[in-house]
């Protein structure tokens, strides 16, 4: 990104949606070697482990996503002592959580442990990954911030190897450390591939540019704005979570393990999407801040234009592949069961046409939150993704089990139509309406 230039739409966007790929690869990684390496219990510990990686992402995009935004918009401004006060900032922030969430899994490793996994078959196992990922947090906090950092400064070369490294060391490491150390190993590994990422990411603040002193600032005022201008982001981790637990528990109670089955897929889909469009989100995210750093509605306004026939474009994209794939994703995700199989692939094609408004929804609430309607942006996330498809879903579902598709489906496209309502005929503005930022 350069000074006085508009943000070029494919080289966010194609480094954003690359590096979701290779994230979500990535988590992946773990489980896969530990299958491999290890029984079942092993596996399943793993994954017990997962909600304490969840709160440390939680918090991280809480402390790094504002801070990324508000660094892009002073460099908008050209204001360079105002990008490092709020870099000095948002380091100690990432300092002080990190260091903070990894005391508290230090001190509390045991019964952190038994909270998750008392059962004797995988307590073992989910201790020894425990005592190495419980410093997950010192360093993800500062590779989070750093993410989004490189990546809406435009270091693309030192965005793709960091992610690419870290996949390719994980892997390795797992497996070495894996067959000498067990599962501490396997945890340790995931750290240390994390950091030599992190490290890769720092070349960026030596190039041309692109340093930025850092500033011995902090202002407590000034980290709860950051906290809240990143929390509506952070909170679409929690709801992604509470949507999965409630689909999953209805179709648990009406249509037994079956049912579930087929329906994880549609839930599994549902999240592949949300996730692949933060590709035109993060784009939105560089584009609104530079034009309101540069105090232009012309910048704006190209910016809202480009996004909007972005998620268009993406969303028909999305429906295209799922009516495609649906008769091979059930396999994909490893369903057996013939009738299982063609029930799972009928359900996503009636889930298909969602994908358009769950891309829509996303690019609307994040422009909300970056002018300066943060409920909104949390209302038209929780609505999305929780709400809305989760009361359609048990309503249908009463009916039958291709219901709580149909439910899903219709969900993202009610709020969506409930947010344009909203603001069209009680708050008497546009959908994208940035007249509070009185840009010129």
């Amino acid at each position: 990104m350069q000074d006085n230039k508009d943000v070029r739409f494919f080289p966010v966007f194609f480094a954003a949606t690359f590096g979701v790929v290779l994230e979500v690869i990535g988590v992946f990684v773990d489980v896969i070697v530990v299958g491999y390496l290890f029984s079942d219990d092993a596996f399943v510990s793993v994954n017990l482990i997962e909600p304490y990686i969840e709160l440390d992402t939680f918090i991280a995009y809480l402390v790094s996503v504002g801070g990324a935004a508000l660094i892009v918009r002073a460099h908008g401004a050209g204001d360079r002592k105002r990008m490092s006060e709020i870099f000095g900032q948002t380091i100690i922030m990432c300092a002080i959580c990190g260091i903070g969430l990894s005391l508290l899994y230090v001190l509390f490793t045991p019964g952190l442990v038994r909270f998750v996994a008392d059962d004797p078959a995988v307590y073992e196992d989910a201790l020894a990954y425990f005592k190495a990922m419980r410093f997950y947090p010192l360093v993800d906090m500062f590779d989070t911030f750093l993410f989004t950092y490189v990546l809406y400064r435009g270091g693309y070369i030192q965005f793709y190897l960091a992610i690419i490294t870290r996949i390719g060391l994980n892997a390795f490491l797992s497996w070495q450390l894996g067959l000498h150390m067990g599962m501490m190993g396997i945890g340790l590994a995931s750290v240390i591939s994390l950091l030599v990422a992190v490290l890769i990411k720092l070349t960026f603040l030596l190039t041309k540019g692109h340093a930025l002193r850092f500033s011995r600032y902090f202002d407590l005022r000034e980290a709860f704005e950051i906290a809240k201008l990143g929390f509506p982001e952070s909170s679409l981790a929690m709801f992604i979570f509470l949507m999965e637990l409630a689909i999953n528990s209805f179709t648990l109670n009406t249509y037994a393990v079956a049912g579930v089955a087929s329906v994880a897929v549609v839930v599994n889909v549902f999240e592949f999407i949300i996730y692949l469009s933060e590709g035109i989100s993060e784009y939105e995210i560089v584009a609104v801040n530079d034009s309101i750093g540069k105090d232009s509605a012309q910048g704006m306004n190209r910016a809202i234009r480009v996004t909007k026939r972005a998620a268009v474009t993406e969303g028909i994209a999305f429906i295209c592949l799922i009516f495609l794939a649906a008769d091979i994703l059930p396999e994909a995700f490893d369903i057996d069961n013939e009738e299982t199989a063609r029930l799972a692939a009928f359900m996503l094609r009636i889930f298909a046409p969602a994908a358009l408004f769950v891309c829509l929804s996303r690019i609307v609430a994040i422009f909300y939150q970056y002018t300066k309607r943060l409920k909104r942006t949390v209302m038209l996330f929780g609505m999305t993704v929780t709400f809305m498809p989760v009361l359609f879903g048990a309503l249908f579902g009463q009916l039958a089990p291709e219901g709580i598709a149909a439910g899903m489906a219709v969900g993202p496209a009610a709020a969506v139509l409930f947010m344009y309502v909203f603001v069209r005929y009680t708050k008497k503005e546009k959908l994208f309406d940035y007249t509070l930022m009185h840009l010129k």
